[in-house]
């Protein structure tokens, strides 16, 4: 299963049977209060299965734990799912009341399915996940504000099968709301040739990610920051208005994917 069998996974899964144990609840009794089967739980357990964050103060609740006593642990793995480079950056995108971002290749990570991220990091279950759990930002009471504009290239790259791909373009399509810009630019219209870059807005500040072909790059450089706020508006003026995008987008979708 990929780097799941992680020394914190293992951490993790220890003390969750340590902390049944010590409260005299069996296996199939925990599992059955959490709505997973017995084998999930003895994955888990075994530190073969990375749960999700909700499943995990779940169980803290389901054993009367102090919250966090499972939590610290899992929060390491982060260090271990997601690459040195990219931590920073993870921080600023949690923090920021605005995220522009420009996509060359592939579906933003905000935006992926988990199918869609499954096929771009095959085998890597922890990093899957990783990816799936930064999407709680969309959730939250007090979202940031999103403005996303990808090339059309985007939506003709098969990633996981035709299926997959239809489900990912109209998950991409259903994603649109007042707070969740998406607009698609044409290949041929596309003013910028380099690679993708987000713009955060932090504490009225602007911080940014951009990929490189090694790694991606955060940067708060005055210069840096100039170059792509003039290139996200230069892209964004040659991208279809949003409803012409979506419209785009779905019969991409059936046209191509089905």
């Amino acid at each position: 299963m990929g780097r799941s069998s992680s020394p914190t996974l293992v951490t993790l899964g220890r003390l969750v049977r340590t902390y049944r144990d010590a409260s005299g609840i069996l296996q199939k009794d925990l599992a059955n209060r959490l709505g997973y089967s017995d084998g999930w739980l003895s994955n888990l357990e075994t530190g073969q299965l990375r749960p999700r964050s909700e499943q995990v103060l779940s169980i803290e609740e389901a054993l009367s734990l102090p919250r966090g006593a499972l939590m610290a642990v899992y929060d390491q793995l982060d260090r271990e799912s997601l690459p040195g480079w990219f931590r920073p950056w993870l921080e600023e995108e949690k923090r920021a009341t605005v995220l522009r971002s420009f996509e060359m290749a592939i579906v933003p990570g905000l935006l992926q399915t988990e199918d869609y991220a499954s096929a771009l990091l095959p085998g890597d279950e922890p990093a899957v996940t990783a990816r799936m759990e930064r999407q709680a930002i969309r959730q939250r009471e007090a979202p940031p504000a999103l403005y996303f504009v990808i090339d059309e290239a985007t939506l003709y790259q098969e990633r996981g099968g035709a299926k997959v791909m239809y489900q990912q373009l109209m998950a991409l399509a259903d994603a649109a709301s007042p707070r969740l810009t998406i607009q698609v630019v044409r290949s041929s219209m596309n003013p910028r040739s380099l690679g993708a870059f987000t713009i955060a807005t932090v504490d009225g500040n602007d911080v940014a990610y951009v990929e490189t072909a090694v790694k991606g790059i955060v940067t708060s450089s005055r210069d840096d920051l100039a170059a792509l706020s003039q290139a996200w508006e230069s892209i964004k003026a040659h991208a279809m208005p949003q409803h012409e995008s979506i419209e785009f987008i779905r019969r991409t979708a059936e046209e191509r994917w089905t």
